[in-house]
This record gives structure tokens, C-alpha cells and sequence, in this order.
């Protein structure tokens, strides 16, 4: 698989999570606890991984017992995340919780640093210093008054942007030798379990009481761990981290844009701008790789 389509890959995963988010405002519309959210997501989409695993199973070496108990702890920063995430935009704005969720952004970059001493240069930190000020802008930050913002609220979220990038730094790194179509279901099921011991499966279903739920259910299973869990298991072994973490910015605008097209939210100039800024940032970090690979040539 080529780069530009591994990155593709990744941009499509990060498009997913763009449209999560207003699935799950509609969930917390509707009046469901976010423990209820997050298992029907990790639930759902658990199985229908396993699913395309079963249909792909030819193609699917066994691995070993080592490499599949890693993956499944690995899987348990999926679950970190999700359930952070989730809780986080039930307390606080969703613009606000995307806004630091983002902050993923800059901590893959620094994951690299710390971990394989991989210094940014110049271009790494002026794509990351881009798209850092387009979400800043483009959530609607800067409009708002955050005085009142919950202490809570802004852990969970910071605490989610951690654990997200920790998951897009371990996942190209990590028992890279099992198959994708493997690596995506046992990891999911390592989360499925996280998710279980937060949330008991007694009252996440005790709890439902809206006949759209199961729609919902398979909507954010779909958008938030089948279609995603996949294009990152493709993806992001074949592309650095700094790359995948600003090709996820695009998850940004995505909210901000599906925000005012299906919920008729106002935007204004100063979020068109930081959907601008967002999208520079990752123009750059696409510029250094092209450029590198036209040197190498």
C-alpha cells in the first residue's frame, strides 16, 4: 500500500469521528446517559468487527497468544477514550470537548519526541502550530465565554486527547505483524471489556428508553469503531505519527461543518477561519512529505 493511500485511509477514519459527534449530541438529545453511549458504540461495533473478521478469515494467519493479549491491552486506550470523550461533551460545550480532544494533535508529535527521539522541525511544528490555532478558532472557543467551564470537563477531555494519541502513536507500533482485519476486532474486544467494568451491561440496557436507540447504537458502531478502527489498522503502520495526528485534525471542521448544515448552528467568520487554518496545517505536513519523497528521487 502506498503512503498517499495509507493517509487516505487515515483522513477517512478521521472523517468518522468528524460525524460521531453529532450522533451523539443526538443520543444526549434524547435523554441517554453517556455510559448507555459508549456501550452501545463499543458493543455494536465490537461485534460487526469480528464479523468482517469471520468473513475475512482466509486471508488471516494465526498469530500468537503474546501478540493477540497486547493488542486486546492495547485496546483498552480505545475504551479510555471513548469513554472519556463521551462523558466529557455531556458536561461541557461538544465544542469545547472537540477543542481538547485536539489537543491529540500536539501530543502524538510529542509521543514521537519522548518515545523514538524523533525531533519536529520546523515545518513539523509550524503544521502542528496551524492547526492547533484553526481549532481553537474553528470550535468557537474564542466567540464563547469559557469562565463557567467545569474543572471536570476539562480533565476528561485533556485526559481523552492523551489516551487518543496514545492509541494512533501504539497502533503502528504494536504487533504490527497480525493481520488488520484481526488487529482491529482484538483490540475492540480489549476496549469492550474497559467499557463493561465502567459501565455494567444491566444498566446500560435498563437505561434505554428511546424506540430510536438501536439506530443510534448501530450509527456511532459504525462511525465510531468499525470504519475508523479499520482505515487507522490499514493506515497508520505505513505513515509516521506526527502525519496521522494532523490528518485527524480534519475531524474538526468535519463537526463544525455538519454542525451548521444538519443542526443549523450559526458559524461565524472566526470558525470558517480556523476550518482554514486547520486545513493549511495539514497542507504543510503533506508538502514536507511530498518534498521529501521528490528529494529522495
Amino acid at each position: 500500500m502506498s503512503q498517499r493511500r495509507a493517509a487516505g485511509l487515515v483522513l477517512t477514519g478521521a472523517l468518522c469521528y468528524g460525524v460521531l459527534a453529532a450522533f451523539v449530541k443526538i443520543g444526549y438529545s434524547h435523554g441517554l446517559a453517556s455510559g448507555t453511549i459508549s456501550g452501545a458504540q463499543f458493543v455494536v461495533g465490537t461485534i460487526l468487527l469480528w464479523g468482517v473478521a469471520i468473513w475475512k478469515r482466509r486471508y488471516i494467519r494465526k498469530p500468537s497468544l503474546t501478540a493477540m493479549l497486547k493488542l486486546v491491552a492495547l485496546g483498552t486506550l480505545m475504551g479510555v477514550t471513548g469513554s472519556l470523550y463521551t462523558a466529557c461533551m455531556q458536561i461541557v460545550p461538544v465544542s469545547v470537548a472537540v477543542v481538547l480532544l485536539f489537543q491529540f494533535v500536539w501530543i502524538g508529535v510529542l509521543y514521537e519526541w519522548l518515545f523514538q527521539r524523533v525531533i519536529p522541525d520546523r515545518r513539523s511544528l509550524l503544521s502542528v502550530s496551524v492547526s492547533m490555532i484553526g481549532a481553537i478558532c474553528a470550535a468557537g472557543v474564542l466567540d464563547g465565554q469559557l469562565a463557567q467551564l467545569s474543572l471536570l470537563g476539562v480533565v476528561l477531555g485533556i485526559g481523552s486527547a492523551f489516551s487518543h494519541a496514545g492509541t494512533l502513536y501504539a497502533s503502528g507500533k504494536v504487533a504490527t505483524e497480525v493481520s488488520p482485519w484481526l488487529r482491529g476486532p482484538l483490540m475492540a474486544t480489549g476496549a469492550l471489556l474497559l467499557v463493561l467494568l465502567l459501565f455494567p451491561p444491566v444498566s446500560i440496557v435498563t437505561e434505554v428508553t428511546w424506540n430510536g436507540f438501536w439506530l443510534l447504537a448501530l450509527a456511532i458502531g459504525l462511525l465510531g469503531m468499525l470504519v475508523p478502527t479499520l482505515c487507522f489498522m490499514f493506515g497508520a503502520p505505513r505513515i509516521s505519527t506526527g502525519l496521522a495526528t494532523l490528518l485527524g485534525s480534519v475531524q474538526l471542521p468535519v463537526s463544525v461543518l455538519l454542525a451548521w448544515l444538519a443542526f443549523a448552528e450559526p458559524i461565524s467568520v472566526l470558525q470558517w477561519m480556523g476550518v482554514g487554518f486547520i486545513l493549511a496545517g495539514i497542507a504543510v505536513s503533506q508538502w514536507k512529505r511530498a518534498s521529501g519523497a521528490h528529494e529522495q528521487l
